[in-house]
């Protein structure tokens, strides 16, 4: 399921599966639960949490004990690249990355860096694998660079124009007060543009835990920020969400 150039298509599928945290972050589908303002993203930080740190004590298990080792590899080895045998699974900075941006930024930021990486990052190895002529020194294509960003700039587009609807006050809203708005289109642009980079320069270091999987969202998110704080009036602080909050009752 593997080709030369590491398309592994099961592994992606489990990546895309992801999506279910974006979009029940975005969808906000615990809104109230237990008189939590923000119920949702507690309960997403929660289980991120909860779902991480057994992955770590699984994969700690997993690179200490070979007789586990063999056993894991043998029935979920098709998730996972070779590689890997000798490192921590590539979930573990994926998890890690969705929790960060969850905990520390706005809704609409935290949709689109996660987003990112759930689709530009497929899309690119697909298209690299199946349709990369020119290769550069790491491997990666030209191809498949076109088609993280064409991929994450059409998905971005699409979360534009839901928030246009849904959230018309948003910085991200394509329409203020009847005109349509040219800068959020920019600030997706450039969020992509820098997840773009960061897929084709980044490599896995410390022991697997740092890799791609966790800072396309990180510098996705972070271009974001920054762009809203550079060309908007938005307060900083608007910007980034403290986790000191996440248990505050709706008073």
């Amino acid at each position: 399921m593997e080709n030369q150039y590491g398309f592994n298509f099961l592994r992606k599928v489990w990546h895309v599966l992801g999506l279910i945290i974006p979009v029940s972050l975005y969808l906000d589908i615990f809104k109230g639960y237990d008189g939590y303002q923000y119920a949702t993203r507690l309960i997403i930080v929660f289980y991120l949490g909860i779902f991480l740190i057994l992955l770590l004590l699984m994969e700690s298990v997993r690179l200490t004990v070979p007789a586990f080792e063999r056993f894991f590899f043998k029935y979920f080895g098709f998730l996972m690249k070779e590689s890997e045998r000798n490192r921590f699974n590539g979930t573990v900075p994926y998890f890690l990355a969705n929790l960060i941006v969850v905990m520390f930024f706005t809704p609409e930021i935290a949709v689109l860096s996660i987003l990112f990486l759930v689709i530009g990052d497929p899309t690119a190895a697909y298209i690299g694998s199946r349709f990369g002529r020119y290769r550069f020194y790491n491997g990666k294509s030209r191809e498949g660079i076109i088609g993280f960003f064409v991929a994450a700039f059409l998905i971005g587009l699409i979360v534009l124009t839901l928030i246009t609807f849904s959230r018309p006050e948003s910085a991200f809203s394509l329409q203020t007060d009847g005109n349509f708005q040219f800068l959020p289109m920019i600030f997706l642009a450039l969020g992509v543009i820098a997840s773009c980079l960061t897929e084709f320069f980044a490599s896995t270091t410390a022991n697997g835990l740092i890799d791609d999987n966790l800072l396309i969202p990180i510098v996705g998110a972070l271009t974001l920020t920054i762009s809203l704080f550079i060309f908007t009036n938005i307060n900083l602080n608007e910007l980034i969400f403290h986790p000191s909050l996440l248990l505050t009752k709706i008073s």
